[in-house]
């Protein structure tokens, strides 16, 4: 019984440390003339993802920046988007996780960033691995 019981905490051991090995997740960045923009992925332990944005500026005047909406689009998930966002005073916006998804999305996905104001600009995002 000991020797069963030893056998299962090593198994379930391997079977956590197996799990965790992909789950840093994957960053897509993306630019256009004016922004810089990041898709940051991550999974947890039951290899759910969550997704967070980082838009950077790259203008004069960044706190004055406001964006009334962006939209994350991609064929691998359902698209999502963010009302009015506000930069701070270097010109960046981090959404923290805003989304999560049951699948993980894949590393050759193409991501669409449209941001909606004066000036609407889409930006295509990818991951470098």
């Amino acid at each position: 019984m000991k020797k069963f019981s030893i056998c299962t905490i090593f198994i379930c051991l391997m079977l956590m440390l197996v799990s965790c090995q992909n789950n840093k997740g994957l960053t897509f960045t993306g630019e256009s003339k004016n922004w810089n923009a990041e898709l940051i992925t991550k999974y947890n332990i039951w290899g759910k993802e969550s997704q967070s944005i980082k838009i950077i500026y790259k203008g004069e005047n960044p706190e004055q920046i406001i964006v009334p909406s962006f939209n994350v689009e991609s064929s691998d998930f359902m698209g999502w988007g963010i009302g009015e966002i506000k930069f701070d005073k270097q010109g960046i916006y981090y959404s923290g996780d805003v989304i999560k998804l049951d699948t993980k999305t894949p590393s050759s996905s193409e991501i669409i960033l449209t941001l909606e104001g004066e000036e609407s600009e889409t930006i295509l995002l990818s991951s470098s691995s």
